[in-house]
């Protein structure tokens, strides 16, 4: 295609560089005429700052004067007021005479007592909080000797006046002077902002689209457009700026339709001056930098276009040479027309001499390429039979990998195992050592055993010896008791008989009369006592068969309790047969405990050296193992090496015969 053509990859590049080259002049050129306005508009509102200063520095000297004179006159007539008596028409007369507009003079309370203004006025200054005036009772309460206003318009009616006052001279009230603020107005309109501002706006011309001073909140105070009474809301955050001191505060944004740049700068008065200045200059200038650049590239686009053009004819008609060699099937005995001395005929003659060494070499490389080819074809045949044992071998290898990992898995499952033997050995030598301590404490109980139940034994044998002797004891009791039981008996019926013989002596006594009254009463006496005798044998009686009763039961629960003893005797010895038995017992499996113990000790020494042996094992056999997968990944990377190789022959193959077919097509 004619847009691949050299000449356009000559062209185009040319273009785009000097397309670059322009842009970034132009670029350069409407940046630094940007910075310049841009510093333009600061030294404008720098300019407009300084005036607007000077006049607020002029009216504030003005009314500073202005303040100091009324501050003397207020100072006279409170002198004047406390040593002079005065009336209306004296009043009067002393503000004509020193050019006091207006005075006040109020008592105590701040009742209105004197003024020029009128004879009849009815004013009291603290009468509303809110007033102009009430700012002067400060006077009369000793917080300030000295009260000055600055000029503005009263509140009872449009007028613009200035007030200062001052206390009593010697009695507290309030001595108020006012000034009529004409002059102040006629100043301010002759050397104050405003002026200022649309001096500037006229001599400026075009350039100026606004000025103005506003306060904080952004509302103007002045400004070279009456119509405007209150900045636009998006420029508040850059007045904000300004305030807090910085000197190059600004904002682009449109005014009316125009793009514009918006310059903030703050006053001594707390206030900030703004300065609108128009960019249409800089866009009139972008617009037309665009279209010189424009026009400049299109003229120099042809320009360079036509010179190129003329120039690549030639180098068609040598490109022309160039293929019918290239499209006669390689005849490098045709060669290019050489007739010009420039360039391009020094380009010719030089492709004519490129042309026969290529001839020379096509001869040589169409010789080599026949040795080649065979050398590839030998190549070829080795590499696929060395690609076959690489094969083979590498089979082997990685059968020999598997078998040396499964032999390092086998053996780590081993060691696994002997470490869970070592691990039983170990806990069986702590239970065979908690078992020998055992049995020592065991046959020490049994020997404190086998102690206590002899001295039982001993103790058992001394029971059935009292025992015997306590049963001995009570069948002798019971003998007495017997004896003791007939000795009551017979007591008994002598009581009985005596009570009958006193009872037939009474009788006898009673038949004698009174010769027998004595024996009568001794009868009775006999008889009571016989009585007694009788209960207390009956009572002794019953308390002897009770006895009886307890001995029986005794001797019957002595007889048991020797049977018993004598079953304990007979069970103790027994105890004491089978406590020596298991002492026999006891020293035998202390015996195979220690012998046990030894054969552990013995064990646990042989585990040690088994499972190092395991451990050493499985460490060769991972080293194996991963040693074989060593070999494995190098006999596979020489393997894929010498498929790699076994390819790149069948290529070099490949590219033999294909070379050979082209020298083949060269003529020589």
């Amino acid at each position: 295609m004619a847009i691949k053509s050299i000449k356009y990859k000559i062209i185009w590049p040319l273009m785009v560089v000097l397309f670059a080259v322009s842009v970034g002049t132009a670029t350069i050129t409407y940046q630094q005429t940007a910075d310049s306005l841009h510093e333009k508009g600061f030294t404008t509102l720098e300019t407009a700052r300084i005036g607007i200063e000077n006049a607020i520095i002029a009216r504030k000297t003005t009314e500073s004067v202005m303040e100091k004179e009324m501050v003397g006159q207020a100072a006279l007539l409170s002198y004047m007021y406390d040593k002079i008596p005065m009336n209306f028409k004296q009043a009067v007369e002393i503000a004509e005479r020193t050019g006091i507009d207006e005075f006040w003079i109020t008592n105590a309370q701040g009742q209105l007592v004197l003024t020029n203004a009128g004879e009849k006025i009815d004013f009291n200054f603290g009468a509303d909080p809110k007033n102009q005036a009430y700012e002067f009772m400060d006077l009369i309460s000793g917080k300030q000797k000295v009260v000055t206003q600055p000029a503005q318009q009263r509140s009872v009616d449009p007028k613009v006046y200035k007030y200062v006052g001052v206390s009593g001279w010697t009695s507290p009230r309030i001595v108020q002077t006012g000034r009529d603020g004409a002059t102040l107005t006629e100043l301010d309109s002759k050397i104050g902002a405003k002026p200022v501002l649309t001096q500037l706006k006229t001599e400026l011309g075009g350039d100026v689209l606004f000025a103005g001073v506003v306060d904080s909140t952004g509302k103007l105070v002045a400004s070279s457009d009456d119509a405007i009474t209150l900045l636009d809301a998006k420029l508040l955050d850059s007045l904000s700026v300004s305030l807090t001191g910085d000197h190059k505060a600004y904002k682009t944004m449109s005014y009316n339709g125009t793009k514009a740049k918006y310059y903030f700068r703050a006053l001594s008065t707390g206030q900030v001056l703004v300065l609108t200045l128009s960019e249409q200059v800089l866009t009139n200038f972008f617009y037309t930098t665009c279209i010189a650049t424009l026009a400049g590239l299109l003229i120099a686009g042809a320009v360079l276009f036509y010179i190129v053009s003329r120039q690549f004819k030639r180098l068609e008609r040598l490109q022309s040479a160039m293929v019918a060699i290239a499209q006669g099937d390689g005849d490098l005995t045709r060669r290019l027309p050489d007739t010009s001395m420039d360039e391009i005929g020094k380009l010719s003659t030089a492709t004519n001499q490129f042309i026969e060494k290529i001839h020379v070499i096509v001869k040589d490389v169409k010789q080599s390429a026949h040795l080649s080819k065979g050398n590839a074809d030998h190549i070829k045949d080795s590499m696929k039979h060395t690609n076959a044992i690489s094969y083979e071998i590498n089979t082997t290898i990685h059968e020999l990998a598997t078998a040396a990992g499964s032999q390092a898995e086998v053996v780590e499952d081993g060691l696994k195992g002997v470490h869970e033997l070592a691990d039983l050995i170990d806990d069986t030598k702590g239970h065979v050592q908690i078992l020998q301590n055992n049995s020592a404490i065991i046959r020490e109980k049994e020997e404190r055993g086998a102690e206590a139940m002899r001295s039982m034994i001993e103790l058992i044998r001394s029971n059935v010896t009292v025992t015997k002797e306590v049963a001995s004891s009570v069948s002798k009791l019971m003998q007495d008791i017997d004896a003791i039981k007939e000795m009551v008996t017979t007591i008994h019926a002598i009581s009985r008989q005596t009570n009958l013989l006193a009872l037939n002596a009474s009788i006898e006594a009673a038949r004698a009369g009174e010769n027998g009254r004595g024996f009568a009463v001794v009868a009775a006496e006999v008889r009571t006592l016989s009585v007694q005798a009788g209960e207390a044998s009956e009572h002794i009686q019953t308390l002897i068969e009770n006895v009886l009763h307890s001995a029986q039961q005794t001797s019957a629960a002595m007889e048991q309790s020797l049977h018993i003893v004598g079953s304990q005797e007979e069970n103790a010895g027994q105890t004491s047969d089978t406590f020596d038995f298991i002492n026999s017992s006891l020293k035998q499996i202390h015996e195979s405990i220690e012998s046990i113990t030894a054969d552990m000790a013995h064990v646990d020494s042989r585990k040690n050296i088994i499972v190092g042996f395991i451990e050493l094992s499985s460490a060769s056999s991972e080293e194996t193992a991963a040693s074989s997968e060593e070999v494995l990944a190098n006999v596979e990377t020489l393997g894929q090496m010498f498929e790699r190789v076994h390819k790149e022959s069948i290529e070099l193959h490949d590219q033999m015969s294909g070379l050979q077919d082209v020298v083949d097509r060269f003529k020589v």
